[in-house]
């Protein structure tokens, strides 16, 4: 029997808007583990170019191995936080971890100001993402705020992820 209040909570947004951070501080208040998706699609991506037309097929496959993953954690009991910036098929994605999960399903999209994603990505000690990418990942999630609800959208900007943490959610 699975506890009443496992969740699956999808953390999405551009590189630099502080998933990673948040995530684990779901997993080390919350309990929840981590499954992060951009280590998984890099199977897929070593090179990266996730975004790139022709890999869209292989894009699927790494989606449809990351929802099987949260499945496997769900069914063991687990509530799963998924750390990914997703790169593409955004709603698909969202609509199959909806059918999959249902009412026990969160997603937030953390959202800073394009100039606070810059800065965050210069300031990186692991991969940075640059200016043009970032702002081409922007436009990309903010084209999805009507189909998703601008209620998923956070902004982050002038917070700490420790911030943003207690200011939005609760275990």
């Amino acid at each position: 029997m699975k506890p009443k209040n496992q969740k699956v909570l999808i953390l999405t947004g551009p590189g630099g808007s502080g998933k990673t951070t948040i995530a684990n501080l779901f997993v080390k208040k919350c309990g929840f583990v981590l499954l992060d998706g951009d280590n998984v699609d890099t199977e897929f991506f070593s090179k990266g170019e996730q975004w790139f037309p022709e890999n869209s097929k292989k894009l699927r496959e790494a989606h449809n191995k990351i929802l099987k993953q949260t499945k496997d954690m769900f069914d063991n009991g687990k509530s799963v936080v998924v750390d990914y910036i997703i790169f593409g098929h955004y709603l698909d994605f969202f609509e199959q971890f909806g059918k999959e999960f249902g009412n026990n399903l969160d997603i937030r999209i953390l959202f800073p100001s394009q100039e606070e994603l810059v800065t965050r990505d210069k300031e990186r000690n692991c991969w940075t993402t640059g200016a043009e990418r970032i702002n081409t990942v922007r436009k990309e999630f903010n084209n999805l705020r009507n189909k998703v609800g601008s209620e998923k959208f956070i902004d982050t900007s002038g917070q700490t992820a420790k911030e943003t943490f207690e200011k939005y959610f609760k275990c």
